[in-house]
């Protein structure tokens, strides 16, 4: 708590005194055995750990440097035991606790495992304490509170134990850590309490609950307890024998007191009288105060007549209440300048000091009559503040006196012009209320005399106060220090941990409410003669005796310590706990009721449901009982608490029995905790579901890629011939515009059947394309001077289309050279001959003609001379060649440095003939290359360009086919240079193909191969076709005709159908929420990726475009050459470039893969299996790769037998209508109601529509995929996901809804909720969407769709054929595209990127009313829109609507066609439902009998029961409940005859009995006539409070003529009226007739 100055040790000598008798026990923390001078010594000695000499440039901090005597004797004594030091403030006791931590740094410091915990209660005080630390010593600190990172998983905080070696938190985190095992008892060494006066063995702290429940002797290692505290005995019944007991602590002190005197000064208390007020001088004072009195009055007069919700009432006169009387304590304390300032400052703001002390309820209140009551207070005290007419301006003020300033404060006033001119003062002014703080600052701010005075406030940031932050906070006290504020009002968050040295002026204007506080504040005052002051009421004795019973409880408490001679014992505490043995997770009953609170708030919640449990109370003889009704939507219903002797011990019980059967049935984790605080545990840290993320890193890996098998296979190991299977490329040109050779591929194993009859299109320019197919040739033997002929064939071709450059040489080698790099594939291209017996064969001519181009240093062929056998002789750049060597080869032109293929000779025209009309070759060549013709009278050969190899797989951009004409030029024969002979156009043609061809065939040989794969682990992996196995495996990025976008829609819709479904059965007792984390754990990307990478799926999926200069084969290997050494710097480059060209291809085939890939194609294969294979395959393939989605018979029976308990709800909805509506009848009635309940419906016996409706959005969301994909199969894949976004959605739910009326059917018991609905159905059946103002779409309406979709699959028996046809009747209406949803936002950020505008939105919100600008920026353009509603989306939604309709208006129009344009053009296909060939579940075909018990009705429609028969009973007799109820109660227990029964009900959390016509009294009344009881009697119990403030507590008797003989006494809560007290006291009697079957439910 406070710190220690810089003080050499003196020689004086301090004796420890030890006020507790030798303490031995079992199982506590081993004895550090450590001498005096030890202590004293500058080094630990030979210890080991980490321990060893520093750096030099950095000294090791040591802490026993600066230390004082005492502290030294103190560390040694809590090195032997278990230690509370007790000193005043200012003593240095957190040197003491950091001397501690140094001495025990060999248990501490890493490697070791052990840590130590330092406890401050506050969280000012654990980042201050964490600082001292760290100053002192150095050891690794971690700081945890309230605005720290929050820490969820057991994996974050076994880092954080792994990093920090002290951990500094608030007591609060520790009790949920060790209750929760994220830290385990065994593992601190050192356990430091600051301020431990909280650890009372009878109060609930944090700092009680730590050491009754987990220090426990049987712990193998218990850690060194360390207290520290001014005041060992905080509040009444507080013990120093307790604080002990439960610390398992000694306390110590400092006998000498003299020594202490030397390092810390005390003050001098004294106190300041001012006179009481008379009653003659404060008429003015009166009269303002029955002036608020009466506007008080007035604003609850209305509120009654305005409010009809009760509990609205209730909270909004609480909070009235508590604004008056700040003002009127105010008022009293510091006159009319004061409560002007409070009423000003509770105006404003958040209502922070409004909701001062309350609970979250109150944000229910009326806020708009608190300000007025407010607006009005102001009105009265402003008016008379005013001076002549002007505004009240206290700055103005010259004369100070009453009733504008109260006596107390004029006190305070004098007391501080009395010190103000004393040098380097500083004072702090303690107060109990936030609002005195705060208008008691702004007054002595204000007063131009006090202005040496530098003021502010100082009330902590758990006042809510949005300007006081952390931040604020320390700025202010750092400016304190400073000396640039002098002044503090403080409240008692200044009490404890303010370490301000400089203090000498402490003034108490409220008195403190305990001794602790009065020895905290005290401390405040530091230097030397200080001042420790106090206000009191000369005419007040109370107050006058309350400051001599501190001083005497004081120095009583010094005396009884002093003079204490008890034994401290080793004592587990006998607490009621509830364990996890697996986990070792341990709760208290303490706990358990933040506990159960927590995970209520955890359960699904909407703006009109808000699930919290409901506490009831019931006087029995032997005790009182507590039952709790949890939300309908949480896995059990009530429970009943054991008999206790306090209301507060049976909520005890109840709580932790609760909290042990919601583990029991799965609801709370092993370590006790609800599901969705339990982090991702089950897998990896899920990444992104886009790739839009900075770090590429985290979301890329590095992958090798497949190579086919059946290209692998290699033949160069053999000696003598080869034989390889042929497969000719069939070419059939559309249009037959081009010709092209024929050429084979040949390789040394037959190819897989699927892709012997491989066909495709490749697509050319202007929409050409040419349909190749492989065809099967059998067998070609070749010899090995062949083979080395044909792979130099190879290499010459491949270099020629792709490396062409090196031609320009004289000379290109075709040799294999020693140290090359070696092909992974083994496959050959060559020029084939088709004879007339179906046979094939090598043109070998061909090839042989072409290698002897003396480019490749082939000698002459012996008689081959060209004067002799061709007398057409062409004059070339390199010499003569015959025309017969001319035609039909490759020639170089280096002026234009461009390869030609020669076609023809052009015998008519020459070097004089003219180019298009204009100049002649001859001086064209020579204006332009400065080349002259010296043979201008040759004819010109006629040439094509070689072509850019290209990648066509991808289709081009026209859709018309049209007829090309080819391209040539003519050439002077002498600028060419003949480079290969015979190497055509045709052949040219031909080969421009094959890479495309190749890396198609690779990507199905990969295909076939993992097809295989899954053939040989399950029987349906043969059922799916390979086409679609390849479909599956390639990503857009490809830019191929197909991609898996498509297939992987649907196997997501079907993977969380089929997942959800099962848990939907295997976990009964978990709620909405639950379930879908549960499903998304196993669905998500990241579970996805692992269980894919197990399977080695990675290495099939094809993700990058066909890059044909990246195309390699025999003849040209990869130049790359990768290996473990060197993949990282070979890739490194890649990883961190976006564009995909950039990636560099290697040896090994490596690439990188986003990991959301790697899950899309697992998705995708679901997809494949669903279309080929059906439900079965797809359920083969997940459970082949890891996620199990079967489910047993039994479990749907089950739950047909737990719908039956919603059966008694059948008279609320009309069941013929809505299935009429459905047209479909339901053999199980109950789960038809139960879609209909809404979770804020709770007089059952639990449940609602949330589990239906997760069953029934997942199915849907698959049943509308597989109608979009069967009827919309071209379109394209991101089309189709906008489609199903579209209409897959609440909004789009919500229309289904009102068209089905479903709205009128749901049993609810929110009046907002119903409200909501009927605005939102008026505004759709009357006005177009986004129009005007549009009301928020409430959740439940699209809810009720789902939910009921869900009721009709389960009552099928999962057959979906038949919820397939209800679901097409009912999306029908919504399924034509000018219904669709389609999001406007979308569309404009679409429109705003196609045109380069900058968008942005901002959003404000003023009474409940959310105003959203959206606005564009381009240039000069600036254009912006605006709209309100009351949800904030709604109000973005209609203000992009409206701006995106004006940029169309004006012109603006996207690039693409929008959705709603492409389905109008789209063809549409027959829907069918995907898949399903599932056999239905065997449904009890039974069809139960329905029929609604008679019953008598009251005039206003109350169904009254009679006694001897329960509706529920034909249903629930022999099945379980929907909602497992935990120690029912019976008749015996709960109505014992001729018992007089006392019940309390807590109103505030139910409305009783749930009924909503007439009041609770009336209704009583008008229940005991029709059942023929005597009139209810009302009795006034108690009266409380002055007569201003008076509350009434009623009772009322209620006599049961029947067998029992039953009387019923219900006590309600105290009410200001005597009328509404009565009405409580009526709603809890109705309650009590309700749950014992009285009366049943209403219409």
């Amino acid at each position: 708590m406070d710190g220690c100055e810089s003080t050499n040790v003196n020689g004086s000598a301090a004796a420890v005194r030890n006020f507790a008798a030798p303490f031995v026990a079992n199982g506590t923390a081993e004895t550090i055995s450590v001498t005096t001078e030890h202590l004293s010594s500058l080094s630990l000695g030979d210890d080991g750990g980490d321990f060893s000499v520093q750096p030099q440039d950095k000294p090791e901090k040591d802490p026993r440097k600066i230390a004082r005597k005492y502290q030294l004797d103190l560390c040694q004594k809590a090195l032997e035991e278990n230690v509370i030091v007790y000193l005043g403030t200012g003593c240095g006791k957190t040197h003491i606790a950091t001397l501690l931590i140094y001495e025990m740094g060999h248990l501490i410091k890493k490697p070791q495992k052990r840590i130590c915990i330092f406890l401050a209660p506050t969280v000012a005080l654990v980042q201050q304490q964490a600082k001292v630390i760290e100053d002192s010593i150095d050891f690794k600190v971690g700081i945890y509170c309230g605005n720290s990172k929050r820490l969820r998983s057991h994996q974050e905080w076994e880092r954080e134990l792994e990093e920090h070696e002290i951990l500094v938190m608030t007591p609060q985190i520790l009790l949920h850590n060790l209750s929760h095992c994220f830290i385990k008892i065994e593992l601190i060494a050192l356990l430091i309490f600051d301020e431990c006066h909280y650890a009372q063995i009878e109060s609930n702290h944090p700092y009680a609950e730590i050491m009754k429940i987990f220090y426990k002797s049987n712990v193998a290692e218990l850690p060194r307890i360390f207290g520290m505290t001014a005041s060992p005995i905080l509040g009444k019944g507080a013990s120093v024998d307790g604080l002990e007991t439960l610390l398992r602590a000694k306390v110590y002190s400092v006998e000498d007191v003299d020594e202490l005197e030397q390092f810390v000064a005390s003050p001098k208390l004294r106190i300041y009288y001012y006179d009481p007020t008379i009653i003659g001088s404060s008429c003015a004072r009166i009269s303002y105060h029955e002036q608020l009195e009466m506007i008080k009055h007035q604003c609850v007069a209305d509120l009654t007549r305005k409010t009809g919700d009760h509990n609205t009432l209730r909270i909004t006169k609480k909070m009235l209440q508590r604004l008056h009387g700040n003002i009127m304590f105010s008022l009293e304390n510091l006159g009319l300048w004061g409560s002007l300032q409070a009423s000003c400052i509770l105006s404003k703001g958040d209502h922070y000091e409004q909701n001062e002390g309350t609970d979250a309820e109150e944000s229910s209140a009326d806020n708009s009559l608190c300000d007025r009551y407010l607006t009005e207070a102001y009105s009265v005290l402003a008016s008379a503040c005013r001076k002549d007419d002007v505004a009240p301006d206290l700055s103005l003020v010259e004369v100070l006196k009453e009733p504008f300033f109260s006596r107390k404060l004029l006190r305070l006033i004098g007391i501080l012009r009395t010190f103000r001119l004393q040098p380097n003062m500083k004072c702090i002014v303690f107060v109990n209320r936030i609002v005195t703080a705060r208008s008691l600052s702004y007054i002595l701010k204000n007063l131009k005399f006090l202005s040496s005075w530098k003021c502010h406030f100082l009330i902590g940031v758990h006042s809510g106060l949005k300007s006081m932050s952390r931040k604020t906070t320390n700025a202010i006290l750092e400016k304190f220090r400073s000396g640039e504020l002098n002044l503090l009002i403080a409240t008692k968050v200044g009490e404890e941990g303010l370490d301000i040295q400089t203090c000498c002026l402490v003034i108490r204007f409220d008195l403190p409410e305990t001794v602790a506080s009065f020895i905290q504040s005290r401390g405040r005052a530091r230097m030397p003669e200080s001042e420790y002051a106090f206000l009191v009421n000369s005419g007040n004795e109370k107050e006058i005796n309350l400051i001599k019973h501190f001083v005497k409880d004081e120095l009583k408490m010094h005396q009884d310590i002093s003079s204490r001679k008890s034994q401290v014992t080793m004592t587990d505490f006998e607490e009621k706990t509830y364990q996890v043995d697996l986990t070792g997770a341990t709760i208290s009953s303490a706990s358990s009721i933040s506990l159960l609170h927590h995970y209520c708030s955890k359960l699904p919640h909407d703006e009109y449901f808000n699930p919290r449990p409901q506490f009831f109370y019931l006087d029995e003889a032997d005790g009182m009982v507590c039952l709790i009704i949890l939300p309908s939507n949480a896995p059990i219903h009530e429970i009943v608490s054991a008999s206790e002797v306090s209301f507060e011990a049976a909520k005890k019980d109840a709580c932790l029995k609760a909290c042990k059967t919601l583990h029991e049935v799965g609801a709370l984790t092993d370590y006790l905790l609800p599901e969705q605080d339990s982090g991702s545990e089950e897998t990896d840290d899920n990444f992104s579901d886009t790739e839009n993320c900075d770090d590429d890193d985290l979301r890329r890996e590095l992958h090798e890629m497949l190579i086919p098998a059946a290209l692998k296979e290699p033949w160069t190991e053999l000696k003598n011939s080869v034989s390889l299977c042929t497969y000719h490329f069939k070419f059939c040109p559309n249009p037959i515009d081009r010709l092209y050779r024929e050429f084979a591929l040949f390789v040394k194993s037959p190819l897989p059947k699927e892709a012997e009859k491989m066909k495709l299109d490749l697509h050319l320019d202007r929409g050409r394309s040419v349909l190749t197919e492989l065809v099967p040739y059998g067998v070609v033997k070749f010899t090995k001077d062949e083979l080395v002929q044909a792979e130099k064939f190879q290499r010459m071709f491949l270099k020629v289309i792709l490396d062409r450059s090196e031609f320009t040489s004289e000379f290109v080698s075709l040799e294999n050279k020693t140290g090359d790099p070696i092909s992974s594939t083994s496959y050959l291209f060559l020029p084939i001959l088709l004879n007339n017996n179906n046979k094939v064969s090598v043109d070998w001519k061909l090839v042989e003609k072409c290698l002897s181009s003396s480019i490749f240093g082939a000698p002459k062929c012996a008689g081959h001379d060209e004067s002799s056998q061709d007398k057409r002789q062409l004059h070339l750049a390199k010499g003569i060649k015959s025309a017969e060597e001319v035609v039909n080869s490759l020639v170089y032109v280096p002026c234009k440095d461009t390869f030609f293929f020669v076609s023809d000779i052009v015998y008519y025209k020459n070097g004089y003939s003219l180019i298009k009309d204009s100049k002649n070759h001859l001086d064209l060549y020579m204006e332009k290359f400065s080349i002259h013709l010296c043979y201008p009278h040759q004819p010109l050969l006629k040439a094509k360009q070689v072509f850019c190899l290209d990648n066509l797989l991808r289709k081009k951009g026209y859709s018309e086919v049209r007829e090309k004409e080819e391209h040539f030029i003519e050439l002077p024969p002498e600028i060419c240079q003949l480079k290969i002979v015979g190497f055509s156009k045709d052949i040219g043609s031909s080969l421009s193909l094959l890479p495309s061809i190749m890396h198609r065939l690779e990507s199905l040989l990969v295909a076939i191969e993992l097809k295989n794969k899954l053939s040989a682990s399950f029987p349906q992996g043969a059922e799916v076709t390979v086409q679609r196995v390849l479909e599956a495996l390639t990503t857009e990025k490809c830019n191929e005709l197909f991609s898996l976008e498509r297939l992987e829609v649907l196997g997501d819709a079907f993977l969380k159908f089929a997942v959800g479904r099962r848990l939907f059965l295997l976990h009964n007792s978990l709620d909405e929420g639950q379930l879908t984390k549960k499903r998304s754990n196993i669905v998500n990307n990241s579970n996805l990726l692992n269980l894919a990478m197990r399977k080695n799926l990675q290495v099939y999926i094809r993700d990058q475009s066909f890059e044909p200069n990246q195309f390699f084969a025999l003849g040209r290997p990869c130049p790359v050459i990768c290996s473990k050494q060197t993949e990282n710097a070979i890739h490194s480059h890649a990883s961190s470039v976006n564009d995909v060209n950039t990636e560099v291809r290697c040896s090994k085939c490596h690439h990188w893969l986003y990991k959301k890939t790697i899950a899309d194609v697992v998705e995708a294969l679901i997809g494949a299996f669903l279309v080929d294979s059906g439900f079965g395959g797809a359920t083969a393939f997940l459970k082949w790769i890891g996620i199990q989605i079967d489910f047993e018979e039994s479990q749907l029976l089950n739950i047909f037998n737990e719908s039956k308990n919603f059966l008694p709800l059948a008279n609320q909805i009309n069941i013929t209508a809505l299935e009429n509506l459905l047209g479909y009848k339901f053999r199980h009635k109950g789960l038809l109601i139960q879609a209909f309940v809404h979770p804020s419906y709770n007089n059952h016996l639990g449940g609602c529509y949330q589990r239906l409706e997760f069953l029934g959005d997942a199915m849907l969301d698959y049943l509308i995929t597989s109608y979009l994909y069967s009827v919309y199969p071209k379109l394209k894949p991101g089309q189709l996901t906008d489609l199903r976004s579209a209409s897959v959605n609440n909004t789009s739910f919500a229309d289904i809804a009102i068209h089905c009326s479903f709205h009128e059917f749901i049993i609810c018991d929110s009046s907002a909720l119903s409200k909501s609905m009927e605005q939102y159905v008026s505004f759709t059946q009357t006005t177009e969407r986004g129009q005007i103002d549009e009301p928020t779409c409430p959740k439940a309406l699209g809810d009720l769709v789902e939910s009921c979709m869900g009721a009709i699959l389960l009552d099928t028996g999962f057959n979906l054929n038949c919820v397939w046809k209800i679901m097409l009747s009912l999306l029908n209406p919504t399924m034509s595209s000018s219904k669709l949803w389609i999001n406007p936002i979308r569309d404009l950020q679409e429109l705003c990127q196609c045109h380069g505008m900058d968008l942005q939105f901002s959003a404000s919100r003023k009474s409940g009313i959310y105003t959203v600008q959206s606005k564009v920026t381009s240039g000069d353009l600036i254009m912006n829109d605006s709209a309100t509603n009351i949800s904030k989306k709604a109000a973005k939604r209609m203000a992009a609507k409206q701006l995106y309709s004006r940029l169309k208006a004006v012109g603006y129009t996207a690039k693409s066609k929008s959705l709603d344009e492409v389905l109008k053009e789209t063809e549409k296909m027959e829907a069918q439902l995907i898949g399903f060939d599932e056999k239905p579940s065997v449904v009890n075909g039974k069809f139960y009998d329905f029929r609604v018990q008679e019953v008598s009705e009251t005039e206003n429609g109350l169904k009254v029961y009679p006694l001897n028969e329960d509706p529920g009973n034909d249903y629930n007799s022999s099945h379980k409940h929907i909602r497992q109820i935990v120690a029912p109660y019976n008749a015996s227990r709960w109505r014992p005859t001729g018992a007089t029964k006392s019940l309390i009900c807590n109103p505030d959390s139910r409305e009783a009995g749930g009924m909503s016509t007439g009041s609770p009294k009336s209704r009583l009344y008008e229940i005991c006539a029709t059942n023929y009881w005597g009139s209810p009697i009302f009795e006034c119990l108690k009266e409380n409070g002055p007569s201003h403030l008076k509350e009434y507590t009623f009772k009322v008797v209620v006599e049961i003529d029947d067998a029992l003989n039953q009387v019923v006494e219900c006590c309600g809560e105290p009410r200001p009226r005597k009328k509404d007290a009565e009405q409580s006291a009526a709603e809890g009697a109705l309650w009590y007739l309700k749950r014992e079957g009285y009366l049943w439910h209403q219409n």
